[in-house]
């Protein structure tokens, strides 16, 4: 993908944003999300035994702790959004690999399912934490035949440069009619 934005007059360079403990900020919240979503839910037991795990997760984190991780969100937003003063998008892959078969921790416990998923879906999370806009764009397909895809994010309010940039790349490789092999 990146030498068809080169193809396209785009000037690209390997580089990750300043990281630093985001990890530490974004998963209390997403584990604390789980837990206030539980409690909302009319029958939570109706709910997956492991979605019901990660929402009792969830409730052990302080209240203390949460609200340092929402405090630590700007300071991540600064770190984290250095990287757009020298690039207007940034891309990632949108999974660390193609699609995983279907109940992959099934019967596995909360625990298990979240660190299994932690690996496999890292690039995402990032940007629900700090609200920049992101979107998968199709990038080909695997050698098994399953599609792959890139995710490209945006400064915070650039959705407009998100669309315009995976217009430029359907029209250079269209992707609406090409889908896998279905067994």
């Amino acid at each position: 993908m990146a030498e068809t934005l080169r193809s396209l007059g785009h000037r690209t360079e390997a580089r990750d944003p300043a990281w630093g403990s985001i990890g530490n900020n974004m998963t209390l919240r997403y584990l604390r999300g789980i837990a206030e979503d539980v409690e909302e839910v009319p029958f939570p037991e109706r709910l997956e035994r492991r979605t019901r795990g990660i929402g009792r997760v969830g409730s052990l984190i302080p209240d203390k702790v949460f609200r340092q991780a929402r405090r630590a969100e700007a300071d991540d937003a600064a770190r984290v959004g250095a990287i757009f003063d020298e690039f207007d998008v940034l891309m990632t892959p949108v999974m660390g690999g193609t699609a995983l078969p279907v109940r992959r921790w099934e019967g596995r416990g909360a625990v298990w399912t979240l660190l299994g998923m932690s690996r496999f879906y890292p690039y995402c999370i990032p940007w629900n934490h700090l609200g920049n806009p992101a979107m998968a764009v199709p990038a080909g397909f695997a050698e098994d035949g399953m599609p792959l895809s890139v995710q490209i994010v945006g400064r915070p309010g650039a959705e407009a440069t998100l669309l315009s940039l995976a217009a430029q790349i359907e029209a250079e490789r269209p992707w609406a009619d090409r889908r896998p092999p279905i067994s």
